[in-house]
């Protein structure tokens, strides 16, 4: 999103929030709870969506993110050359496809808004390269590896987001910026994101990693 949004490094594979560092007073080093600020944020976020227009009918996922399916994009995955379909790459790492979408990001604390896309072509993306939230709402459920096994990874939805959809979702800051700010999102910011899927297209080069 614009060059705000960082690449951020971790297993997506098991969908677990990488453990960030931050130095203390002294020269001890403070593990990043991420947990901990699930837990805190989880009411806010909850009165949020149950006051918040457009979220109506809004659910909460296991990963503690509330989403809510605006249109489900595109759902014929037979023979349909706009279909994309989520891969695991021979490195055993998740294949990052290219996005072009319009969005919009704001803060849920003020509903300032911090980022957005409108525009015919919309914004062109890498998977790979967007915080882990997004990362959650595009990919599926599920992706059989080159093996045939099938792996549980935990995104949002059956066949991920493909082209067409449009969805709503709000995140708690472990998987937006957790403790870091960047530009105007203060640290441990949950955020609320619309967007709107114009494309996904196979990457450039593969993996999330």
């Amino acid at each position: 999103m614009k060059n705000t949004f960082k690449r951020l490094n971790f297993l997506v594979l098991s969908l677990v929030v990488a453990i960030g560092f931050s130095a203390c007073m002294k020269d001890d080093i403070e593990v990043y709870d991420y947990q901990k600020f699930l837990d805190l944020e989880a009411p806010i976020l909850e009165a949020y969506v149950e006051s918040e227009p457009g979220l109506e009918g809004a659910v909460k996922d296991s990963s503690g993110i509330w989403y809510k399916i605006i249109e489900p994009g595109l759902q014929d995955t037979v023979d349909n050359p706009d279909y994309y379909r989520y891969n695991i790459n021979n490195q055993n790492a998740i294949e990052a496809p290219r996005l072009r979408v319009n969005y919009e990001g704001k803060l849920v604390t003020s509903g300032v808004v911090f980022d957005e896309a409108e525009m015919e072509a919309g914004k062109y993306l890498s998977l790979g390269r967007v915080i882990s939230g997004w990362q959650i709402a595009f990919l599926p459920k599920q992706i059989k590896d080159k093996q045939g096994n099938v792996r549980n990874v935990g995104g949002l939805t059956d066949i991920g987001l493909q082209k067409g959809a449009k969805i709503r979702f709000v995140l708690p800051s472990p998987y937006g910026y957790q403790n870091v700010a960047q530009g105007s999102i203060p640290a441990n910011s949950p955020l609320d994101f619309y967007i709107e899927v114009l494309e996904v297209k196979p990457p450039a080069a593969p993996s999330l990693n």
